[in-house]
């Protein structure tokens, strides 16, 4: 009798490396696939070579790990690294950073990860990736969401967001605020109400999201810009220059609009709020990230709010 022996089926695991010099990929890959020669799963390594492209690739594919070097390009100042818990293809990630910096110095979304100061010992780091593949293998890797908005389990795509910030600061650039920089972003209560004292609001919708982008202008920020816009000084919020907010937003928007449709994401006519204290209903299980933002004369904030899906009948 002639026995056939079944080749054993092994389980996928995706792997993304943030590294935009190839040293850390050089550093991990080779003597990772060979411990991993006989284990149960077959790793598979991708490398982002910045933020924006990490964006991309887990735009198209799940990662089980991400392995994150905080000194490459358009990462901290971006999106992808404060949203990753609520990325529907990182938020069930296990975080490895490596970074110059200390541990209580990395954004909030980070605090979780496995940390390792530079330099670090690739022995150390190959066997940080092992310990991770082997849990989840087993099932043993369950952990708590890192933040409110990951217990939601939300997809938002980051490029929405990203192009929403570029369009932003485009615009107000435009209307003479140069000096426009990105503060530390993070998760917001959605029922919270806004930061600021005018705001527009547009819904945004996609095969994968459903929500709102909000950006909301305190009133140093807001009479700033309308100030350039209108090219005489404002002192106060008045029923003369409260329509331009709506102007504004609707240059903005109209700016993303293009980029964010090409992503199969559909948006609104921006509605205009007057007033601090303003508040969207949201059903419960809503989830939302705040980008803030500062200006020579105040600040204001970009915020996006998801929806929870509808489930499928």
């Amino acid at each position: 009798m002639e026995f056939i022996q079944k080749k054993e089926m092994k389980t996928r695991k995706n792997i993304l490396i943030v590294d935009n010099n190839c040293e850390l990929e050089q550093l991990v890959k080779e003597p990772l696939l060979k411990q991993l020669e006989n284990s149960g799963f077959s790793p598979v390594v991708v490398r982002a070579k910045d933020g924006a492209e990490a964006a991309i690739k887990s735009e198209n594919q799940k990662f089980d790990v991400v392995l994150i070097d905080t000194e490459v390009p358009r990462l901290m100042d971006g999106g992808f690294v404060y949203g990753i818990h609520t990325y529907k293809n990182t938020q069930d990630a296990e975080l490895i950073v490596i970074s110059q910096r200390d541990s209580s110095d990395l954004p909030e979304s980070l605090q979780s990860s496995k940390f390792f100061k530079k330099p670090v010992s690739p022995n150390e780091l190959i066997s940080a990736m092992i310990s991770v593949l082997n849990a989840q293998h087993h099932g043993t890797g369950a952990k708590e969401p890192a933040t409110a908005a990951a217990a939601s389990k939300y997809a938002v795509d980051v490029r929405v967001i990203n192009a929403v910030i570029k369009a932003t600061t485009h615009v107000l650039g435009q209307f003479g605020c140069a000096s426009v920089k990105m503060e530390k972003a993070g998760p917001k209560s959605p029922h919270d109400p806004m930061m600021g004292e005018v705001s527009s609001v547009v819904e945004i919708k996609s095969q994968a999201f459903q929500g709102h982008l909000c950006i909301s202008f305190d009133k140093g920020s807001f009479l700033e810009v309308v100030s350039s816009m209108l090219m005489e000084e404002q002192t106060e919020l008045n029923k003369d220059n409260q329509d331009a907010v709506g102007e504004i937003n609707n240059i903005i928007f109209g700016n993303a609009k293009a980029e964010i449709s090409s992503y199969g994401v559909q948006m609104t006519v921006p509605k205009v709020l007057l007033g601090s204290g303003q508040n969207v209903p949201c059903a419960q299980g809503s989830a939302g990230m705040m980008i803030p933002f500062a200006t020579e004369k105040g600040k204001f904030y970009i915020t996006v709010v998801a929806l929870p899906l509808a489930k499928a009948a």
